[in-house]
This record gives structure tokens, sequence and C-alpha cells, in this order.
């Protein structure tokens, strides 16, 4: 992705300014009209983020190629989330029709369905077998207040990057558990040249899908999705920040540098031979095994590591596929959604972009097992993974509840247990302005 993470995500305190401005900032972008001529097949516009694999033009190609009477107009936006983010809510908020498919970040899906954007998706035609093919948690992410407002289009969860060659020479197997990964690390780290451990340190989106692992790690959660209740300031809220801490400062698997690391980064310095284990997202094992990389054939993958006794937890990243409400063609919308959440169609964003597919039947796939063996392993990933707080407060409380606290906690300003406190008492206040 440029991850779906690994960006700064601001509060929806936006919205009101968005509002505003919408009317006049909504003609300076995606300007071609989306409609039918009375002469010729109706245009869908599908917008997306920045695809430099080229799976999404071979799929636009192919279905315009198949329908006479839809083609898809496609439209890529700039690669920044949040500047997606923002683009799409101007266009939204001023009811402008002119974009009929977006690629949704899977926090979009509730922040969107609550300002009365997305269209409801469950009661299409098809809706129910497509629902079959996909794993738990990435339909969890698309459903706010009982309703479905995307469809995920292919996955994206939080995984343990390791050296084999390394791992192999000293004859230790993969952790599985965080004292394991503690132990292996300092087994095999040579500082400064071969640091432990590198991760997503810095202030942002990607610390927060960091930290959630290892929370879910212990057996916490957040809140209760069913109640909303805030459950973090818990013994296993402490533990989850207190083992990051301990990463830096006690084992010192970790630089004290990964605090200002990105996905970027940290991917860096794994491949540049700097670092035994990275945690990062499935597209990295392309990039990890390109022909120019130093750790082509010599990066393996496994869930994350866990309490033992517990589950490996996994952020997703899963991008989905929405219909704004004010699209003028709901029905030739829905066509292409469907069309690029097929089997046939993940498969060819699979083998072309690396990206791990949305269904279920496509990791099974022989093409694509062939290309990417360590789909087997996002399978099993898959079955775990959890989407962040399904809220539409999430962005607020991402940004001014969590990443302010956990920075202050892992740059010892405040202890674990301040952090989880504080993050308790800041998720109440946001969520009592949503009610």
């Amino acid at each position: 992705m440029a991850n779906s993470v690994g960006l700064e995500q601001r509060g929806l305190s936006r919205r009101d300014f968005l509002k505003v401005s919408a009317a006049g900032l909504a003609t300076a972008y995606l300007t071609t009209a989306c409609g039918a001529t009375t002469s010729g097949p109706v245009k869908v516009v599908l917008a997306t983020g920045k695809d430099t694999s080229g799976a999404n033009a071979k799929l636009v190609e192919t279905f315009n190629a198949t329908h006479k009477d839809i083609q898809i107009d496609y439209q890529e936006m700039p690669p920044s989330t949040t500047e997606q983010h923002d683009k799409y809510a101007t266009v939204f908020a001023a009811k402008d029709p002119s974009i009929d498919v977006i690629a949704a970040d899977i926090p979009w899906a509730p922040e969107f369905a609550s300002a009365g954007w997305l269209l409801e998706l469950e009661k299409l035609s098809g809706y129910q077998d497509i629902k079959k093919e996909y794993f738990e948690g990435p339909l969890l992410g698309t459903t706010y207040k009982g309703h479905v407002y995307a469809i995920p289009w292919f996955n994206n969860a939080g995984v343990l990057y390791y050296r084999t060659d390394l791992l192999a020479k000293a004859g230790l197997k993969p952790p599985e558990t965080y004292d394991e990964l503690v132990d292996t690390a300092t087994k095999l780290m040579k500082p400064p040249d071969l640091v432990g451990f590198t991760w997503q340190g810095f202030q942002y989106e990607g610390l927060v899908c960091d930290w959630l692992e290892y929370l879910w790690g212990y057996g916490g959660d957040y809140w209760d999705a069913s109640t909303q209740k805030v459950l973090v300031d818990s013994p296993e809220g402490v533990q989850s920040i207190q083992f990051m801490v301990d990463m830096i400062y006690k084992y010192k698997i970790s630089p004290e540098s990964v605090l200002t690391f990105k996905e970027t980064e940290s991917y860096n310095v794994f491949q540049g031979m700097q670092a035994v284990f990275v945690r990062g997202w499935p597209s990295f094992y392309a990039t990890a095994n390109k022909d120019d990389s130093k750790v082509k054939g010599i990066t393996g993958l496994v869930p994350m590591v866990h309490a033992p006794g517990k589950k490996p937890g996994a952020t997703l990243g899963t991008w989905n596929l929405a219909i704004s409400k004010a699209s003028k063609h709901p029905k030739e919308a829905w066509e292409v959604v469907k069309y690029f959440t097929t089997a046939e169609a993940q498969k060819t964003k699979a083998l072309i972009g690396g990206n791990p597919p949305a269904r279920k039947s496509v990791y099974n796939d022989p093409d694509v097992t062939a290309k990417y063996p360590h789909f087997a392993t996002m399978s099993t990933v898959m079955n775990s993974a959890l989407p962040r707080p399904v809220t539409p407060a999430w962005p607020q409380i991402s940004a001014d509840a969590i990443q302010v606290n956990l920075t202050a906690a892992l740059t010892r300003k405040i202890t674990p247990a301040e952090a989880v406190k504080n993050m308790k008492a800041k998720t109440e206040e946001i969520l009592a302005k949503f009610k």
C-alpha cells in the first residue's frame, strides 16, 4: 500500500471545512461528466489511488472490452491516502455525482457512511453470494450500524518478516511468542551493523497499527464494538506498550531510531541487511524479492508474535470498493464493483500487483501460489486479522487519543499505565460527541 496506513490521519473536525469549501473545490478535479449520452454506453467513473503495477488499468481494459452498455472512466488519485480521503470527502459533501466508485481505505467506510455519502450494498443483487467468499475481519470493516457500505477488494495485514539465512545458519525457527522474538533477535543481532528488529515507531497511523497487534496479541482489545465501551485501560493494554518500550530500552533489540521510522525507513534497514526482523505489510514481500534486492531469496514471513496461549494479532489495511450515494448510475456502478471483486479479477490483481486477494478461493489458485508462495501464510494471517475500531470517530481517536499518548510512553515521558488511562479518557470524550 503505498500502505493504507503509514499515513497521518486527521480528525473529523475537517468535515465542517470540507462542507463549506465543497462547492468551490469539487470542480477543481474529476470534472469528467459521469453519465451516459443518449447514443452511447453509461460511463462509470472509478477513482483509486495511484497504481504503478498496471493491474488496475488491465482490469479496466478487460471490463470495457467485454461490456457494451457500461464503460469505466478510470481516474487515479494522488498517492497520499490523506489527499485521496480529502478529495473524496469534498466531492461527496457537495453531492457531486462526478465519482461513482472509489477505492476506500478501511477506516473510511464508517466515516463516509455516517455522513450519508455511501450507498448501502447488502440488498443489491449478488451481495449475499459475494459475502460467502470473504474473511470475517475485512467484512467487519465494511459494516456500519448493521449496513454494508463497501466490498473488500484486496487485503493487507501486518506480518513479521525475517532473514531466513540467518535463522537457518543458527538452527533457529521463526519466533511465535514475544519472548521468542526477543531471544532470537538477541542471539543474532550484532549492533550497530545488524539490529534485531525494526518497526514503524513514528507518530502516525502506522504506529497505531503496530501497537494494536501487540494489544491483541496479549489478549486485549481497544473497545467492545457492540457497546462501544472502551477497554484499553487494562493489564493487556499496559503490557502491550511496556513490551514496545522494553524492546528499545531494556532488551535493546530495536534501536531508538525506530521512533523515527515509517514503513520506508524500517524496510530500508532490513533490505540493507542490517536487521534480522521487520514488521511490515504483505506488499513488502515483492519489494524484498526484486532482482536488485540484497535480501532476495532470504526473506521469509510469519504471523505476528503473541503472548503464550494467545492468538496472533494482525491489523487490517484492506482496501474496499464503495459506491457514492450521489451517483446517477448506481446499478451500473454495482456491476463495476462486482466485476472488480470476482475471483478472476482478484487473481489478475494478485498476479500483476502482488496484492493479497480478498476472496478466500484465490489463495488456492495454482498460478497465484506458484508466483507468491507466501500467500499460504497470508491466508492464515487473514483468518485472525482485525479492523481498527469501526467508528466514524476513528481518525480523531487515532490521532488525539492513541498516537500522542503512545509516543509519550515510547519516549518515556509517561508510563504505559498513564498512557492507557489517557487513551480511555480521551476516547470517551471523543465518542460522546458522536452520539
